[in-house]
């Protein structure tokens, strides 16, 4: 991978128990450099990645994965039927540094979409007054909300179509 970043989604799987399985669709924004569209597409799904600046040249040359150039906050479910060869989408990921605001109205309009089964993402805080958006994230319903080994200052949120398991392991009880 490019970089450390894919890590976090690792342990986030792991966690959930659930990841994208092999001729899934997932879409990644802001995916520059390509560390979680590397696992994604070694875990055997279909990946279009959205962002302004390109992949890393070897996980551009993945076979599963596809490029578009451009900012990943305009790329919302109305361009599904546009750039993508689908009406739908199974998994949406974003590990892009944006305000919690941002993120937290891109991902309720997905939701809101019902084109898209699972999400994950995370929620990274550029001061103090960014933890307010905190319990705006976990009132999503079945939505859940972690502080990850590899978040450093941020979280991760992960909402699943099915929930997968015992959600005690997802915030990290045994």
């Amino acid at each position: 991978p490019p970089n450390r970043a894919y890590l976090k989604l690792w342990e986030a799987f792991t966690r959930l128990q659930k990841w994208p399985r092999p001729g899934q669709h997932c879409l990644e924004l802001g995916a520059s450099p390509g560390g979680w569209t590397y696992v994604l597409a070694g875990l055997g799904a279909k990946v279009t990645a959205v962002d302004r600046s390109p992949l890393d040249p070897a996980v551009a040359a993945m076979p599963q994965v596809s490029f578009v150039a451009g900012d990943a906050f305009s790329f919302g479910p109305e361009c599904l039927g546009k750039s993508l060869e689908g009406a739908k989408i199974d998994w949406l990921f974003s590990d892009v540094i944006c305000y919690p605001d941002k993120l937290y109205d891109f991902v309720q309009t997905w939701l809101a979409s019902g084109l898209c089964d699972n999400v994950v993402v995370t929620v990274k805080f550029q001061g103090a007054d960014h933890y307010s958006w905190i319990p705006r994230f976990q009132q999503i319903a079945g939505g859940r909300l972690v502080h990850l080994f590899h978040n450093k200052h941020e979280l991760t949120f992960a909402r699943l179509s099915a929930p997968v398991g015992d959600d005690r392991r997802w915030f990290g009880y045994t």
